[in-house]
């Protein structure tokens, strides 16, 4: 697949180079935001669109579930990141319907594990719910990234910090908080 993946890429280079898109752009947001959302693959070329933005315009935060787990600290301090270092006015925090972290189940989880050769010690030395962000509730996730981002000492309170559902299909975007 790397392969193929160089290949591709080649091409891909040499195309923009000729139709005179290679030139560099900021690596700044042009309009002050984030976006955090989840990892799912239905989601690339489908929410930055369906909310009106382009390549350059925003910063984008993923992992799986767009999930903010107690006592892991990646995602505030990427927001912090944005909001304090390179002055990002608003954050919006978009999950989805159909998210994959809800459809999964703790002793699935273990096994698949396993399967993979992860040694039991260190399975069942982290709490599989907790550890992989499992969800009960897409809805409720977002509203709980929401209260954990607007709550942090490290997020200026200056900072708009927006709830929003995608439906992965159509892109139909809902304000949840």
């Amino acid at each position: 697949m790397l392969e193929r993946i160089l290949e591709h890429n080649r091409k891909f280079v040499q195309e923009r180079k000729n139709a005179g898109k290679d030139k560099p752009i900021s690596g700044h947001a042009h309009k002050d935001i984030m976006v955090f959302t989840c990892m799912d693959t239905r989601l690339i070329e489908l929410l930055e669109p369906a909310m009106g933005f382009g390549r350059g315009d925003i910063k984008i935060l993923k992992n799986a579930g767009n999930i903010i787990r107690n006592n892991c600290s990646d995602v505030i301090r990427s927001v912090a990141v944005g909001t304090v270092l390179m002055g990002l006015k608003e954050v919006y925090v978009v999950g989805h319907s159909d998210c994959g972290m809800r459809k999964q189940n703790v002793e699935d989880i273990k096994a698949k594990m396993a399967e993979r050769g992860i040694p039991a010690d260190a399975i069942e030395a982290i709490d599989i719910k907790e550890w992989f962000g499992l969800l009960q509730d897409e809805t409720e996730n977002v509203k709980d990234a929401v209260l954990k981002l607007k709550n942090s000492p490290y997020i200026p309170k200056d900072v708009k910090i927006h709830g929003l559902l995608i439906d992965p299909n159509s892109g139909e975007i809902s304000v949840i908080a």
